[in-house]
């Protein structure tokens, strides 16, 4: 097969999406020796693109100068493989999200490219049933993937216990679910939090701009997200702390296995739009060699093996264990990681994008076969 990826921009590597839903795929897809290739969506797409492929993906949303729905039908029309790939729930995005935006002004777009598509692609079942309220066309689940040449096992060579979290800008109420306990575990534990992400700058810095422009009201829309992240800052001065701004997404791999953590914290509230969220953050952390204790709501209950319920009780018991425990950590952990290699390695997973790619009549989600067997502590 010929497989061409539709992105939004010329820099679409800047995002963390691009990585995990065009360039692993596309990798692996390539390794199953079919060819593949990404190419910017424009006022016009060249003959070369528009002749070159037997299937065409499309995703997310496009800038309002061009017309995917537009291009899906041109490329049916030369009996081209038109499928559209959606990873985050756009109908539940909170009012404080960054991507709130784009989920209200570009809803007709991604709708429209539901219904124009011959096929749907997403990793979250929830999301799939979502999708399917609008079309009737066939779903397949391709979740995220690890690429295990590129996600190396950490280094081992810090002798304090490191604990830490790793996460984009959106996450602010998730990562507050665990502060408290972190604060209170210091009492008795000696360790340090280290959180790789929130910010692409030095936290420190983006605090000192989320304070000017909350007291300004230069952007009232985002005043909530300010405010949470600075209530957040305050607790966060009490621990030992090393922040790791997020590098690009090609980057990401080898400076998530440096930040070197023991333990990963997967922290997620249960709202709508986290339970169509994959579960990438826990297939990271096994892939570098990191134990993770995540939330137990969906979608880290669904494959993850230590959970606590969103009470700080249950967080500080649960998080407690791995700290005094290292050998049911070190146990804990082959399971996760095994879990993780057998069923979301890029080899496994590509099978799953083949198929997308080349079965006209796909399968409906509800009848797909279920992931293997969920690992329970």
């Amino acid at each position: 097969m010929r497989i061409l990826f539709m992105t939004d921009s010329p820099t679409c590597w800047k995002s963390g999406i691009w990585f995990h839903r065009i360039e692993i795929p596309g990798q692996g897809l390539k390794s199953r020796g079919h060819g593949v290739m990404q190419v910017a969506i424009g006022k016009e797409i060249p003959d070369e693109y528009m002749e070159y492929p037997n299937t065409v993906i499309f995703g997310r949303t496009y800038p309002d100068y061009t017309d995917p729905i537009q291009a899906m039908r041109d490329y049916k029309k030369q009996g081209k493989r038109v499928l559209y790939d959606m990873d985050d729930d756009y109908w539940a995005v909170t009012k404080d999200n960054p991507s709130r935006f784009v989920s209200n002004v570009f809803k007709d777009q991604y709708e429209g490219q539901i219904r124009e598509a011959d096929a749907l692609i997403t990793p979250s079942k929830i999301l799939a049933k979502k999708m399917q309220k609008l079309t009737h066309k066939p779903v397949f689940i391709c979740p995220n993937a690890i690429d295990y040449e590129i996600y190396k096992e950490r280094p081992h060579e810090h002798k304090e216990l490191i604990i830490g979290y790793m996460g984009a800008a959106s996450h602010w109420d998730d990562i507050a679910l665990v502060i408290d306990v972190l604060e209170k575990l210091t009492e008795k534990y000696d360790f340090y939090f280290v959180i790789y992400g929130m910010t692409g700058e030095p936290l420190e810095a983006a605090m000192h701009t989320y304070n000017r422009l909350l007291h300004s009201n230069l952007a009232p829309e985002q005043n909530p997200y300010f405010e949470k992240a600075l209530k957040f800052w305050n607790k966060l001065n009490k621990l030992k702390t090393i922040h790791i701004p997020f590098y690009p997404p090609e980057l990401h791999p080898t400076k998530l296995s440096l930040a070197d953590f023991d333990i990963g914290l997967a922290p997620l509230e249960d709202t709508e739009f986290n339970r169509g969220k994959s579960n990438i953050k826990f297939y990271e952390y096994a892939a570098v060699g990191t134990v993770t204790l995540a939330s137990d709501v969906e979608p880290y209950k669904s494959e993850c093996n230590y959970l606590a319920k969103n009470t700080f009780k249950d967080w500080y018991n649960k998080l407690e264990k791995l700290i005094k425990d290292r050998a049911f950590r070190e146990v804990l952990l082959q399971k996760q990681k095994k879990w993780v290699k057998e069923n979301r390695s890029l080899e496994k997973v590509a099978v799953l994008w083949e198929k997308a790619c080349q079965l006209p009549g796909g399968l409906p989600v509800l009848n797909q076969e279920d992931d293997p067997k969920d690992i329970k502590s």
